[in-house]
């Protein structure tokens, strides 16, 4: 096994790191066309997209096919073994793919980086930069270049084809939950100036974007740095952005969950009916080894406030089932919770063991066929209780963003609760309609 990083080197942004071989840079026609692959949360998503605004602004053309590029670029994930797994066998793929053709080169960047370091250029020899996302200036530096006899300057970005995208407002996290990588591959909490988001939200609805999601790995920690303004002055700012449709916040602690951010999500027109705050575990032992710092009687109590406050309010969390030391009667109290709180949306996630975390010291003493029973009993739960409230939709009407159309040609879109939703009938992406639900799944509705 590779070695990783020490955990308190990870705090800081890695430097460029690059092979001993020096890239052979080939003249093609034209400017140099760039790849991007992506795996992992909603932060991956939004770095991909700061990737290509910045290969443009130096001349290079982003969203190329991996058959035509001449550079690609992975932006990768940690949080689980499996999506690890996922983008090292993506890279080893790219092996083939680099020696077709002279001149090409790979990237790699994301919470690998923070995991692994520059140990990956010596596990994969094929494998050219490795750069991370919090300061990836080297990386730019280095590609203008390599590249100069070829850029000619800023190419222009086509409108977005996007109506629906994240902003970053804050990056890092301090929370040091005991089973996760995120502080230590992403850094400390680092809030952005509010009048930068707001000038970000402005140039993103201008280009046709109706619904943007505030992110971060602990978004509603944001104060920004010059007036100490919280996450719900900062909404109330986006909010007032023209044209702007919908608002929406990812992903949110349960001790920062205040009463004003829920009045900011009540109260403004264009915030969204919907509350993602994930909870891990319904048993409050499991929570203190997982230093989530909170009890289930308090995560209960904003859910309470929270329904109260925001009619037709959905409710979406996470769970990590199997974690170190995790009994039987800790997961049934899980199960109970939510039995009880009936969510409307619930991720699920087998504990994966993270080098470098405070559990990956523990034994992860829970089976494999253990975690898998419990997943899926966790799955059913929820199914059924999807399932249920979806279907007490059904003759009511939901307001939809239509985003596209899907490959029957059917229309889909979202509802402002976050409930995907297809439309029976012509109508155009884009545009924002009330439709009534009339038949429903566990995961969908259908509307006319």
């Amino acid at each position: 096994m590779t070695a990783a990083v020490s955990p308190g080197s990870r705090f800081l942004p890695l430097p460029l790191a690059e092979s001993k071989r020096t890239p052979i840079v080939v003249a093609g026609e034209g400017a140099p066309r760039v790849h991007i692959w992506q795996i992992g949360c909603q932060m991956n998503t939004a770095d991909s997209d700061f990737l290509a605004e910045s290969f443009a602004e130096i001349g290079m053309l982003p969203g190329a096919a991996l058959e035509e590029a001449d550079l690609a670029v992975l932006v990768t994930c940690a949080v689980r073994q499996h999506a690890e797994d996922k983008a090292t066998g993506k890279l080893g793929e790219l092996a083939a793919w680099k020696r077709e053709r002279a001149g090409r080169s790979i990237a790699l960047t994301g919470c690998m980086v923070g995991e692994h370091g520059s140990t990956l250029l010596r596990r994969f020899s094929h494998l050219d930069y490795v750069f991370d996302m919090r300061d990836p200036d080297g990386f730019f530096a280095r590609l203008r270049d390599l590249y100069q006899g070829a850029l000619q300057g800023p190419v222009p970005l086509p409108a977005s084809d996007r109506l629906c995208t994240y902003l970053p407002v804050i990056l890092g996290c301090n929370e040091m939950c005991t089973y996760c990588i995120v502080p230590f591959v992403r850094g400390r909490e680092s809030s952005r100036p509010a009048e930068e988001i707001v000038a970000e939200a402005r140039r993103m609805v201008d280009r046709g974007v109706a619904e943007i999601t505030l992110l971060g790995q602990n978004v509603n920690s944001y104060w920004d740095p010059s007036s100490a303004s919280d996450l719900p002055t900062l909404m109330e700012q986006v909010d007032r952005v023209p044209g702007l449709q919908r608002l929406r916040f990812l992903t949110s602690h349960p001790r920062n969950a205040s009463d004003r951010l829920l009045s900011a999500m009540a109260d403004l027109s264009s915030a969204c009916e919907q509350l993602h705050l994930p909870v891990q575990s319904g048993s409050d032992s499991c929570l203190h080894r997982m230093k989530r710092e909170y009890s289930v009687r308090d995560y209960r109590a904003i859910l309470e406030r929270a329904r109260a406050r925001i009619p037709g309010l959905a409710l979406t969390t996470d769970i990590i089932v199997g974690f170190c030391g995790e009994t039987e009667a800790e997961f049934e109290a899980t199960y109970q919770m939510l039995e009880e709180v009936e969510f409307d949306t619930v991720h699920i996630q087998a504990y994966s063991p993270r080098p470098g975390t405070a559990a990956y010291r523990r034994e992860d003493d829970v089976p494999r066929a253990v975690k898998s029973d419990r997943l899926q009993r966790v799955l059913a739960l929820q199914r059924s209780i999807s399932e249920r409230r979806n279907a007490a939709l059904v003759g009511t009407k939901v307001e939809v963003l239509i985003e596209g159309r899907g490959a029957d040609g059917r229309a889909y879109g979202r509802s402002r609760q976050g409930r995907l939703v297809w439309i029976d009938g012509p109508v155009e992406p884009g545009s924002i309609r009330e439709f009534k639900v009339v038949s429903t799944t566990a995961w969908q509705l259908v509307a006319a």
